[in-house]
């Protein structure tokens, strides 16, 4: 009996479950609904766009210069201006060297050339009596040395030599001053009165520059650079502003070349712009620039026909965009990128005139898939 009964159970189960399947109902079947995704669009048209580069970079003054004391001495004279800032214009003096030793050497030297003249004198006369005397009594051809033109070849290069002299005592002289080579500032100085100073070109008594111009090198990637590549002879402009510094003025410098080297470090390109009297206040700037000022730039590239903007964000990868077709489904295309920033992107192949561009982020997408445009 104990055998049986659970025979029975387990018989009942089989026959319950086997009812279950024969008898049980349909499912219908219900084909789901692909919902429509909402998209906003740009319809785009070609323009011209004004293509610029935007960088940064360092106001240095175009020429810089060491000056150093051409003749050695003690400096008995500094001018107020000598002084790291101080302005000066071209031919000021800056610095004066002892010069009474330079005044003893141009003294001498003009005693040797009155000498070597009175020499020379001296000589003509003599060789004009010897050839008188020979043309009295002499016979043949006189020689060279009866003559004396030996001897007045040596008078006149003594007085060559002694005009040498004198004009290189008269210079040392002159460079006992230290005169200003152009409008400039003191950048840095390494000497000051009663210092005894050597001519060693090594050893510069100060660091001057120019003020008159200014160039900023400005790092572009190589493809940044084809942007700026001339193809008419047209000036290019570029727009300065001080880096960090709201309501900055604005400077306006020239495009004057691009360096040919690639930076084997950064692998950039420089650019160097130039501007006119940076250093100084102007009816335009009323607050000037100061070297090593640091400066954000954008400069004029080339012009470009037939162009379409987008924003930034209409980008779906580096060179795709969504479309939508006239038949309201979603497509991919491919388009040549000529410049891209965080703002905007300027395309010059792959869009046509009238054409939608989805700018809206779509979470799954299906080629050829519907949606509805957001008015």
């Amino acid at each position: 009996m104990k055998t049986i009964l659970p025979i029975l159970i387990l018989l009942a189960a089989v026959g319950i479950t086997t009812v279950l399947v024969i008898f049980k109902p349909d499912a219908a079947e219900v084909t789901p609904e692909r919902p429509v995704t909402n998209v906003e669009v740009i319809e785009v048209q070609p323009e011209s766009i004004q293509l610029t580069v935007k960088s940064q970079g360092t106001v240095l003054p175009r020429t810089e210069s060491d000056l150093s004391a051409e003749v050695s001495g003690r400096i008995i004279e500094v001018a107020d201006n000598f002084r790291p800032g101080g302005s000066f214009r071209t031919g000021d003096v800056l610095m004066k060297i002892d010069p009474a030793d330079y005044e003893a050497a141009a003294a001498n030297a003009a005693a040797e050339l009155a000498n070597a003249q009175l020499a020379l004198a001296q000589e003509k006369a003599q060789a004009e009596q010897a050839a008188a005397d020979w043309e009295a009594l002499g016979d043949g051809e006189a020689s060279d040395l009866t003559l004396r033109k030996p001897q007045l070849a040596q008078a006149n290069a003594r007085i060559a030599s002694a005009e040498a002299n004198l004009k290189r005592a008269q210079r040392d002289l002159a460079r006992t001053e230290l005169s200003a080579p152009f409008d400039g500032r003191v950048l840095s100085t390494s000497a000051d009165l009663g210092q005894f100073i050597s001519a060693a070109p090594a050893s510069p008594i100060a660091r001057i520059y120019a003020t008159d111009r200014a160039e900023i090198r400005l790092p572009v990637t190589t493809r940044e650079a084809e942007l700026l590549e001339p193809k008419d002879r047209r000036q290019r402009f570029v727009r300065l502003q001080k880096a960090n510094t709201p309501n900055s003025p604005t400077w306006i410098a020239r495009f004057v070349r691009m360096e040919a080297t690639i930076d084997p470090n950064s692998r950039l390109l420089y650019a160097v712009v130039e501007i006119e009297d940076p250093f100084a206040p102007n009816k335009n700037n009323p607050k000037a620039l100061r070297r090593g000022q640091f400066v954000t730039a954008e400069i004029e590239g080339r012009g470009v026909s037939d162009a379409y903007v987008l924003p930034r964000y209409a980008l779906r990868s580096s060179d795709t965009v969504y479309i939508v077709s006239e038949a309201g489904t979603l497509e991919t295309r491919t388009v040549t990128i000529i410049k891209c920033d965080a703002e905007k992107a300027i395309i010059t192949e792959g869009l046509k005139p009238g054409e939608r561009v989805a700018i809206s982020p779509v979470a799954y997408y299906i080629e050829n898939m519907p949606v509805e445009v957001i008015e």
